[in-house]
């Protein structure tokens, strides 16, 4: 479904020209237009074009007391007053399509079209007061008023306008820039199309059953230009200019969106690490991967190790390699594994544009998940040099559990990206949209979350229970707490605080990867009358202390 003017309607001639079902209704954005369902109101997304003429144009009428909507940037308003009356007017249409849209849809707002850099003249292009600038700082402000908003999304396409060429395309050279509008070509190869297909993408981006966790890679051939032990001296410029750069820089961006990177290279380990440092200097360090594994072994085993050491499924992973026959070894030790080898021209564009290396929402987590995880290592090898009883109680564990309430709360996010990126730990499997989860709380469900700290990291939200009266129709638990009891102090803490003791039923879907959920239902459950049954409220673990 499509809302807006003259935008949308061409967006909607072009998704149909691609084979999608579209409708659209035409909406100018004024604050009298009410935004309304249509008669068949499931679609798998809205979205909203907001008119910047009409934006622009509202405002004067509030300042100038006429509605010029073509020309009152180049009055001589105080600019933050201007830019202030139009993110007023953005709040109140946001507000009105939350109201109708949310907990049904995603719902995407578009960008407004960005004139060009030069229009407040040749010498002055970024001066504020100019329409383009104008238009920058709308965009920034909707972006980041959306970003708290769940269920919504900001969806950019002036890079898009960019790559497809202003000058065929946009409008502004020869209407004026509020016009804010563009050409009518509705073909497949046309940016109208290209707009199209990304919602596309971002709506796969929301459903990805599969996304990758981890990044393995190679050293020689791969992150630098040839092969390092064979150098006689190391010039920095010659192994990492070009193409390894910019694959490092996708690796890095990857990394932000908390996406874990390891090592496995066959190289002597010592000179290797000691090489690294000089052909990166500090623009990449050994810590910014969470594992690394440099010695002669197969590189199925090494990965074999990593995987043990950060608790992912071979499905979650992508292996990089400059060798075929060393991707051909892998892809026989794990049939699952995804990997890439060839053009690295195609691994930075994959890495940066794939769906399955794009997160939803940044979360706190994601930034520090490569600490987390080496926080993970650290504790299983201590563990591994002294007995379990001891060492859980020298780690000092934390924790509180809480209920999130509503998209609102700040642990909303992490909540939701827990819920549909945990595999092994997870009773059902399933996958929720935010329409969903916020439909589950609105009609009576309760979700609780589990945040835990130890001696060496904060890990912040690591489980979830959702129930719904006294049924557990789900519960996750992060894999990098694992062993720790944390599911027990979970599940003691919600069935006491509902006072259903064990009067608790759970949900248990089997998908191939939660048997690590299976051992703990029947640690706790007996299967009777087709379902899970809670045998007894289980004790709350000796070496975990509850937050006050």
């Amino acid at each position: 479904m499509l809302y807006g003017g003259c935008v949308t309607e061409l967006l909607a001639k072009a998704g149909q020209r691609l084979g999608m079902k579209v409708e659209h209704l035409l909406y100018q954005s004024g604050l009298h237009e009410e935004p309304t369902l249509p008669l068949r109101s499931s679609f798998d997304a809205v979205l909203v074009g907001f008119a910047f003429r009409t934006l622009v144009g509202q405002s004067a009428e509030r300042l100038l007391g006429f509605h010029d909507a073509d020309l009152v940037y180049q009055k001589n308003l105080p600019y933050d007053e201007l830019l202030s009356t139009i993110k007023s007017l953005i709040d109140q249409l946001l507000s009105k399509f939350q109201s109708v849209f949310l907990g049904k849809s995603p719902v995407f707002f578009l960008s407004f079209i960005e004139p060009p850099q030069t229009s407040a003249g040749l010498l002055n292009a970024r001066n504020s007061g100019g329409i383009y600038r104008l238009s920058r700082d709308i965009n920034d402000y909707m972006a980041e008023r959306l970003a708290h908003i769940d269920g919504a999304y900001y969806l950019e396409t002036n890079d898009l306008l960019r790559a497809y060429g202003d000058r065929d395309w946009y409008d502004g050279y020869e209407v004026c820039y509020a016009h804010s509008g563009i050409h009518g070509d509705t073909s497949a190869r046309s940016f109208p199309a290209a707009v199209m297909r990304r919602v596309g993408k971002v709506l796969a981006v929301l459903h990805q059953e599969q996304p990758v966790k981890l990044i393995v890679t190679d050293l020689d051939g791969t992150l630098w230009k040839g092969v390092l032990a064979e150098e006689d001296e190391i010039i920095p410029g010659d192994h990492t200019e070009g193409w390894p750069i910019g694959y490092a820089e996708a690796l890095m961006a990857c990394k932000k969106r908390g996406i874990l990177l390891a090592i496995c290279s066959k190289n002597d380990e010592a000179s290797t690490r000691t090489n690294f440092d000089k052909v990166w200097y500090g623009r990449m360090r050994l810590e910014d991967f969470c594992s690394v594994k440099i010695n002669w072994q197969p590189k199925s085993k090494n990965l074999f190790e990593i995987l043990k050491e950060v608790n992912i499924l071979p499905e979650n992973v992508l292996f990089i390699d400059d060798n075929p026959l060393e991707i051909a070894e892998v892809i026989r030790a794990f049939p699952g594994m995804r990997t890439l080898t060839g053009d690295p021209h195609v691994w930075r564009m994959e890495l940066l544009y794939g769906v399955p290396f794009q997160t939803p929402r940044m979360t706190e987590e994601s930034a520090k998940k490569t600490e987390l995880i080496q926080a993970k290592i650290t504790r299983d090898r201590e563990m591994a040099q002294t007995d379990r009883a001891s060492y859980l109680r020298d780690l000092a564990m934390v924790v509180d559990v809480f209920p999130v309430t509503h998209q609102d709360d700040k642990l909303y996010a992490r909540a939701f990206e827990l819920l549909n990126k945990t595999n092994q730990f997870n009773t059902t499997g399933r996958r929720w949209t935010a329409e969903e989860l916020t439909r589950f709380l609105g009609e009576g469900g309760l979700l609780y979350a589990l945040r835990a700290s130890d001696r060496l990291a904060d890990h912040g939200v690591v489980g979830l229970a959702l129930l719904y009266a006294d049924r557990l129709e789900q519960m996750v638990l992060s894999c990098r707490v694992f062993g720790l009891g944390l599911e027990d102090a979970l599940l003691h803490r919600v069935a006491s605080m509902d006072g259903a003791t064990n009067g608790v039923v759970a949900k248990w879907h089997e998908t191939g990867k939660n048997a690590t959920a299976k051992h703990f239902l029947e640690r706790h459950f007996i299967f009777e009358a087709e379902a899970w049954h809670l045998r007894q409220l289980p004790l709350f673990p000796e070496h975990v202390k509850l937050r006050e």
